[in-house]
Parts: structure tokens; C-alpha cells; sequence
């Protein structure tokens, strides 16, 4: 008897906010406390955060996978305590440049990097015990939705081998009107990501080429960085014609008003 195949895996996108999402109680926390028990079991994981940005594409090397503490002053102790035991091995790291070379996408390794903030933070979350490989790609400089779309469709077929590809953000990430944690959000902050909820059910990253002529995006996204690792996790999901699957919202609440904690999947059916 034939062995049946894996199912792809979904592609995620996971909101990281503050660095205090790691250790404050709040619904996003607890949110990513519980997602692993809903997740199929993956192999390895390919993450992009908007923490590391370069000149050109880069990932991380091969090897043990440093705990970034990147951000200022002004947080606990505790926070700076958190060391995050992840690595990449050799063979997922030659894995990733290869289907990034076979798209035509020129990537160099990294030894310099580990895991940023945004990517150590929601993955303690979410994989507290790492037993699977990780790997980090960056966030090209000047890159457009279009741009970061293609670095997640050359990565697509990683989902048929068990890996699992996420982006890590923000839909409305806004840390210059950060109000107390627990205030509601303005409307501006809940309009742009009902702006976002829509473009997401088309599936079209072309879709998005108003986005920044809207009066509520400089609002929500006073530079862009946060928010392109979303186009990452949709790339990922696409089909051959650039079609995503309507995601899944899975949670969404808002921190300090201004950051939404949104959490999106992408799935598309079997055939």
C-alpha cells in the first residue's frame, strides 16, 4: 500500500506588538499560548520579520540561532533574560537558498543574525519547547507587497515537506499614538484592518495597490515594515496564477489601541 502524502501546511501570519507580548497577560498571549494544539506538526520553521531588514535578501545561517534582545531601555529585566534555543541546520538552510536561487532570487547567507524580537517572541509563544529546526529571512530594503509576495512564492513548495512558513508583523502597527494597554481602538485602526480583511478574501496582491493612498494608512503604518511580512505569509499560499485562499482569521484584539493582534491563516484546500 502506497503511503498517503502530507498535507501542505498552512502558511501563518502572527502580530508580535511589543516586545512585552512575551510576558504580558493580555488576549493576543494567551491567544498564541494555545495555537500550536490547532497547527499540524511541522518539520522546520521559515520565518520573516520586519526586525531585519538588509541590504538585499538574506537568511540565516546554518547553526545555533542567537536571542536578539532589540529593543531599549525601559523593559523588565526579565524580558532581556529570555534566551530563545533555537538553530537552523544545513540541510533547511540549503533548502531555502535553493528554491529562492530556482525563482531567480539572489540570497546570501547571514552569520551575523539570529532571531529578532520579532520572530523569537510569538515563537516562545507558540513552540515553548523547540525540538524542529528554524531558519530567518529578512526583509529586503525598499521592498513593495509585490516584492515580498515573490520571496514567499518561491518558498510555497517548503509546505509540502512539512515546513512551516509564517510572517510576523503587524496589520495596524502604530507605536507613535501607543495609548495604555486596554484602551479600544480608534476607528482609524479598526477601519485599515477592515480595509486589509477584504483585499485578504480577494487574494490578489495587486489588489492592495491603493493601500497607500488611503487617509488611514500613514496612521497605521506610520513606515511600512510591519505590515510586508503579511504578503509574505500570502505569497507562501498562492497558487501558480498568484491566487491566494481567503485566510482564516483566527484572533484578533488590540494592544496599547494602536497594535492590532491579528492572526491570520492561509490555507488552501486539497485537490
Amino acid at each position: 500500500m502506497t503511503a498517503a502524502l502530507q498535507p501542505a501546511l498552512p502558511t501563518l501570519f502572527l502580530a508580535h506588538g511589543s516586545p512585552m507580548l512575551a510576558l504580558s497577560d493580555i488576549p493576543a498571549h494567551r491567544f498564541l499560548k494555545g495555537l500550536a494544539a490547532d497547527l499540524p506538526e511541522a518539520k522546520a520553521i521559515v520565518i520573516m520579520s520586519p526586525h531585519w531588514e538588509t541590504d538585499g535578501l538574506r537568511v540565516t545561517s546554518a547553526g545555533p540561532l542567537k536571542t536578539i534582545h532589540d529593543f531599549g531601555r525601559g523593559f523588565p529585566r526579565e524580558l532581556f533574560q529570555i534566551d530563545y534555543p533555537a538553530q537552523a541546520d544545513d540541510m533547511l538552510h540549503g533548502t531555502v537558498l535553493a528554491h529562492l536561487a530556482t525563482a531567480g532570487l539572489t540570497a546570501s547567507s547571514d552569520d551575523s543574525w539570529g532571531l529578532d524580537h520579532g520572530a523569537w517572541v510569538p515563537l516562545s509563544l507558540v513552540f515553548p519547547k523547540l525540538k524542529i529546526p528554524v531558519l530567518q529571512v529578512s526583509l529586503p530594503l525598499n521592498s513593495t507587497p509585490e516584492d515580498v509576495f515573490a520571496i514567499g512564492q518561491a518558498l510555497s513548495p517548503l509546505k509540502e515537506q512539512g515546513i512551516l512558513l509564517i510572517g510576523s508583523g503587524g496589520t495596524v502597527h502604530n507605536l507613535r499614538q501607543i495609548m495604555p494597554e486596554g484602551v479600544p481602538a480608534p476607528d482609524w485602526a479598526t477601519g485599515f484592518d477592515a480595509y486589509l480583511d477584504g483585499k485578504l478574501a480577494d487574494g490578489r496582491v495587486t489588489g492592495f495597490a491603493d493601500m497607500t493612498s488611503r487617509s488611514d494608512f500613514r496612521q497605521a503604518h506610520p513606515t511600512e515594515e510591519h505590515l510586508l511580512p503579511l504578503f509574505f505569509a500570502m505569497g507562501a499560499a498562492a497558487d501558480a496564477t498568484e491566487q491566494a485562499p481567503t485566510p482564516e482569521l483566527l484572533h484578533r484584539s488590540y494592544s496599547h489601541g494602536t497594535l492590532s493582534m491579528s492572526y491570520w491563516q492561509f490555507e488552501r484546500e486539497a485537490a
